[in-house]
């Protein structure tokens, strides 16, 4: 036996009601996007420092080499704006307080009093806990954008830095 379809909502709630929702799938899918990229900030660097610890590996491994002077500052710097890339891409992915309605708040609204109510009601009420996780939300993702933009400054120093010192040590040697 299938259940009755529920009646189709009218009036304005309906409109506000979607796009609130519509709103609030689109702050989850912001979340997970950045903190993607955090990781793909990460992965980046790592990479490269890989490729930092290669090059420095395989200049000094040749029989009487000796980094130019020059060089020594900027493959520092370099590690360290990799590391500090690593620290920001990483804590876009820290878990933050997105203010979601609790179990024990969930579970009032299978109370009787509640449950038979006017549609109206449970739409604005549902509709006002949308919006204040909206809020949590975007204040929340609006952190991990800073801390995004800083990831990818700092690895943009950092390959600054690298292609300095691959410069130093390419003229100099």
């Amino acid at each position: 036996m299938t259940q009755p379809e529920p009646p189709p909502l009218t009036g304005a709630g309906t409109a506000y009601g979607l796009l609130i929702a519509d709103q609030l799938t689109e702050e989850r899918d912001r979340k997970a996007s950045l903190e993607a990229r955090g990781i793909t900030t990460v992965t980046a660097a790592g990479t490269l420092v890989t490729f930092l610890f290669a090059l420095t590996a395989g200049l000094t491994a040749a029989p009487g080499f000796k980094l130019p002077a020059g060089a020594d500052m900027p493959l520092l710097l370099a590690l360290i704006a990799f590391v500090v890339t690593a620290l920001f891409g990483l804590t876009t992915n820290m878990p933050l307080r997105y203010r979601e309605p609790t179990a024990r708040g969930l579970a009032k609204l299978v109370d009787a009093r509640f449950w038979v109510a006017p549609a109206e009601v449970g739409e604005l009420r549902v509709a006002g806990a949308q919006v204040a996780l909206i809020a949590a939300m975007r204040s929340a993702n609006n952190l991990k954008v800073r801390l995004l933009i800083l990831a990818i400054a700092a690895e943009l120093l950092a390959i600054i830095f690298l292609f300095w010192a691959v410069a130093v040590i390419l003229y100099q040697a």
